[in-house]
């Protein structure tokens, strides 16, 4: 950081920290306060907002008290469906208030490369008119395409940053689900059912459940959590796939464990016995499945006994997990990473999908329903509609996007633009400016070379609420975004209702995203498409859809206020419900569940979900490494340094390692250890754990430095998705020397 930063800084670290002593905890309370004698003449009120640490959306509620525009005390949103707050949002207290935060634009005035990049502190306008400048002379001498947009974590800024995107003319618009999250998993739903299905809940007729490798007790502590377990307590037979043994598969009736990257093959053999065994659901699959005999073909060679053999599972287990699923009815739950983070991963996850479907489990009572909201809502972009951000526009224009040869059937499918092949565009100049929103050259498999590519570029400009050095240092522009507590937009989308905050004024010059986005189009294009600069306009003009408004929505809290929604049924699929004719049917090529997909056959990747063997082990590297595990109480890179409280939970990177595979390399608990491959190495501290099977080992990605495990993944990419393969690379640990 420059000499004129750390004092643009300083003096409202300074101001601030003369009234505001150190965070501190209340024991037991679930709260977070600021106590200060001088905060005690201040007004005092309530407000209440949602917390965006944990990259989920939409996300958990918060209800705070303040004193002027000072935040005090945090607790859970009691009337919010999400409504106790874990670590990370009692930790957002503290982030809101770091003095290492950024309070003004910043421009680099050092070249590109230069260790300290300069930064000094200009105005609003100055920024505005410098991106501006930039990004028109990109579009007029190269094409607005030659520009790329993307946001990051969190995954608020969406709706407002893809309208952006739309009406500035640049169909490459990324986000970091279209890099390495849940779009790999969205597009196995999509080629096997038409359109997002994660899964349904255990409702009271679902007697057998079947987890796809997710631990919801971590990722979905909630009501997902308190449903499992009461299911459990009734008698649901709970079926849970997971190479761990995590918190979640504790609750099953079987726990199968496969070898990481052989879900295909498991999927295979249990549908196997259920076609063998006339399990199966033959009327449902007669009428509503494509593909069925084609797959019944080729899963008769994955007999119980090669089945063991290829994924490590019981041949009993096998068959007794299938068995008990069939006593349905039956429902699910689709992970929303895991599966899709290897060479071969959509085809896993599309394989696991194939086993509810032919059981006939899809929007039935006791199944999993598609979802249904608000007109338009489209839950897996976090609160956008296709009307805010004109989807016919980017879907018109997928043929002309930069992935359409890198991954066909993503670009045939998804209106966000696949950016993992960003340094190829850049150094082949089909890519010149970028304007990144919380984005973070971490989420990348070997991110030095994404690093590369934003030095190469024309221009460059991102938000976000701290500085990152690996990310920023060759930025022309970084701007500082307002915080949770500090914005208006988006607000929460739970089933038929809204949540809406009431926002404290933003600490220095820091403007919420949707603003910063909104202001940017009213320059670039017209304030009329941009609702001039205002979020809350910006709002509204998607809640009036749903009758109601952003101003009767903060009258009604701490109530949610209900919205205009479609109501819940089974069979949608009979009632022409799921497709844009209205016709019965599923939204796919052959308007059935796809278990062999007439789209990835058009465009050369087969028809079914074939099982490819993943790397692997060998005598060098040993050990397979699950690189992207969860823990309840961080959230990769972003909660390192933004919120010391968590850095005392765990202060540094830390692996999950089996106990055998400690003993026999001399590791103990909290050693400091060492991970390397072909591609790189890292550094992290070891927990001795049976949470990972003897062969296996688990990290979280995003840490700095060297604890950097991004460094371990090759760029090499399943060819449906174009995720990396983070759950498949080996390697060999050691305890550091």
């Amino acid at each position: 950081m420059t000499d004129e930063k750390k004092t643009a800084a300083g003096i409202s670290r300074r101001n601030l920290l003369k009234t505001i002593p150190a965070l501190a905890a209340v024991p037991g309370a679930g709260t977070f306060f600021l106590p200060g004698r001088a905060l005690a003449r201040e007004e005092s009120a309530q407000g209440w907002s949602i917390c965006d640490n944990c990259n989920h959306m939409p996300m958990c509620g918060i209800h705070f008290q303040r004193l002027g525009n000072t935040i005090v005390s945090i607790e859970s949103w009691k009337e919010h469906p999400h409504k106790i707050l874990c670590s990370k949002g009692l930790a957002t207290l503290q982030r809101l208030y770091n003095p290492e935060r950024l309070l003004h634009p910043l421009k680099r005035t050092a070249p590109k490369g230069s260790r300290d990049p300069g930064w000094v502190r200009i105005s609003w306008e100055e920024a505005y008119r410098t991106i501006a400048q930039n990004f028109n002379r990109v579009k007029k001498d190269y094409g607005a395409d030659k520009v790329m947009l993307m946001c990051g974590d969190p995954k608020e800024p969406r709706p407002a940053v893809m309208r952006l995107a739309r009406y500035f003319g640049t169909w490459h618009y990324a986000t970091e689900s279209s890099v390495a999250c849940r779009k790999g998993t969205l597009l196995a739903e999509t080629l096997v059912l038409g359109q997002a299905n994660s899964g349904g809940g255990c409702g009271p007729q679902t007697k057998s459940y079947l987890v796809m490798a997710t631990n919801g007790a971590w990722s979905k502590p909630h009501g997902w959590w308190k449903m499992i377990t009461a299911a459990k307590a009734r008698g649901v037979n709970i079926i849970v796939v997971d190479s761990r043994r995590t918190k979640t598969a504790e609750l099953a009736t079987v726990h199968l464990q496969p070898r990481q990257g052989t879900d295909a093959a498991l999927a295979a053999g249990l549908c196997r016995v259920l076609f063998e065994e006339g399990l199966y659901n033959k009327a449902f699959c007669d009428k509503w499945v494509y593909g069925v005999e084609e797959y019944r073909a080729y899963c008769r060679d994955f007999t119980p006994q090669r089945t063991e053999e290829l994924t490590g599972v019981p041949a009993e287990l096998v068959v007794r997990a299938a068995r008990l699923y069939a006593k349905g009815p039956g429902s699910y739950a689709m992970t929303s990473q895991s599966l899709s983070h290897t060479r071969n991963g959509v085809n896993n996850a599309r394989a696991l999908l194939c086993v509810p479907a032919i059981l006939g489990y899809i929007d039935c009572p006791g199944g999993a329903l598609f979802s249904v909201g608000p007109k338009g809502y489209i839950v897996h972009d976090n609160g956008l509609t296709k009307d805010f951000v004109d989807y016919h526009w980017f879907e018109e224009h997928k043929k002309d996007r930069l992935d359409r040869d890198f991954v066909p059937v993503w670009n045939a499918t998804q209106v966000q633009w696949n950016p993992n092949m960003l340094p190829e565009y850049v150094k082949a100049k089909k890519i010149r400016a970028f304007g990144g929103f919380g984005v973070n050259v971490m989420i990348w498999p070997q991110p030095q070379e994404y690093a590369r590519a934003i030095r190469d570029m024309e221009f460059s400009f991102a938000t976000d609420y701290f500085y990152r050095d690996i990310t920023h240092r060759d930025m022309d522009i970084l701007l500082p975004a307002a915080m949770n507590f500090e914005r208006y937009a988006p607000f929460g989308t739970h089933g038929g209702k809204v949540a809406v905050r009431t926002p404290v004024k933003p600490m220095g010059e820091a403007r919420e995203d949707w603003r910063i986005a909104l202001e940017l189009g009213s320059i670039l294009d017209t304030p009329e498409h941009f609702f001039n600069g205002d979020p809350v306009a910006a709002c509204d003009s998607i809640l009036r859809t749903w009758g109601t408004d952003y101003r009767t929505a903060q009258r009604n809290l701490p109530a949610l206020t209900p919205v205009q929604s479609r109501k819940q049924e089974p069979y949608k699929y009979e009632k022409g419900l799921l497709r844009p004719d209205g016709r019965p049917g599923f939204n796919t090529p052959s308007g059935k569940i796809e278990l062999s997909s007439l789209l990835t056959k058009k465009l050369g990747f087969g028809t079914i979900p074939l099982y490819k063997e993943p790397w692997q082990p060998t005598r060098d590297y040993p050990i397979k490494l699950i690189n992207g595990t969860r823990a309840p109480y961080i959230t990769h890179s972003k909660t390192r340094s933004d919120c010391p409280y968590l850095l005392e939970i765990e202060p540094m990177s830390t692996v999950d390692i089996n106990p055998k595979d400690a003993a026999s390399r001399g590791i103990r608990e909290g050693d400091r250890i060492v991970i390397r491959n072909r591609w790189g190495e890292a550094h992290a501290r070891a927990r001795v754990s049976i949470i990972v099977p003897p062969g296996t080992a688990g990290m979280q990605y995003g840490w700095r430095g060297n604890q950097n495990s991004q460094v371990l993944i090759p760029r090499q990419f399943d060819p449906l998705s174009g995720y990396a393969p983070y759950f498949e690379t080996c390697v060999q640990i050691t305890k550091e020397g």
